[in-house]
């Protein structure tokens, strides 16, 4: 596999509009779903991440790619786009990757994160279908990690898997939040990030 093509964001000026627009985690805007994902899109969705299939009797993981080509279709910007990775996996994204950090080493540990409340992230830029490159290989088999945060240039949608979720977030617009929606791969419930939910995003979630 062609590695992706990668660039290590630390000027956050694209970025700011995130950390400014998101709830601030308080009491006042506790389990408000704005806390995760930017409010002021026309529509969201939640999408499982397993989807039982009572005619089959299996468990389907979401096809994220399937999801990546969908959304890739609504955005003016898909050669540039922003993925935010969190820096808590059990896996290095610095030992994958040495080349976005050869310029800052041996002299410092890498301390750029891109921050909101309780997490932070590598900021990274990438053409959308780099991003299903980003990973870890063990013993030759890749294994993908889905972006934690992930948004094109333009701003049309706004995706979010946070890593206490069964679920992926989205944001966008009710044309593409439909298609998603329709979409038989998918697992689906519309939320609103404004209001408190208390169920959607617990990570046990029976959305049938």
């Amino acid at each position: 596999m062609k590695r992706p093509e990668l660039k290590l964001i630390t000027d956050f000026s694209e970025a700011r509009w995130v950390q400014e627009i998101l709830y601030p985690s308080n009491e006042q805007y506790h389990n408000c779903l704005g806390t995760y994902i930017p409010v002021g899109f026309e529509s969201y969705i939640a999408i499982r991440h397993d989807n039982n299939d009572p005619n089959l009797g299996t468990i389907i993981p979401l096809n994220f790619e399937k999801l990546i080509l969908l959304i890739r279709d609504f955005t003016e910007t898909p050669d540039t786009c922003f993925v935010g990775l969190w820096n808590g996996f059990g896996w290095n994204f610095e030992s994958e990757f040495p080349e976005l950090f050869d310029t800052l080493k041996p002299w410092k540990n890498f301390e750029d994160f891109f921050k909101i409340p309780d997490r932070e992230f590598y900021l990274i830029q990438a053409e959308i279908l780099d991003t299903l490159k980003i990973g870890h290989f063990v013993y030759n088999n890749f294994n993908y990690e889905k972006s934690n945060l992930l948004w094109p240039r333009d701003r049309s949608w706004f995706v979010v898997n946070e890593i206490d979720f069964e679920v992926t977030l989205v944001g966008g617009t009710e044309q593409m939040i439909c298609e998603i929606e329709n979409c038989w791969d998918f697992v689906t419930e519309r939320f609103d990030p404004t209001v408190k939910n208390e169920d959607i995003f617990i990570a046990d979630i029976d959305l049938d």
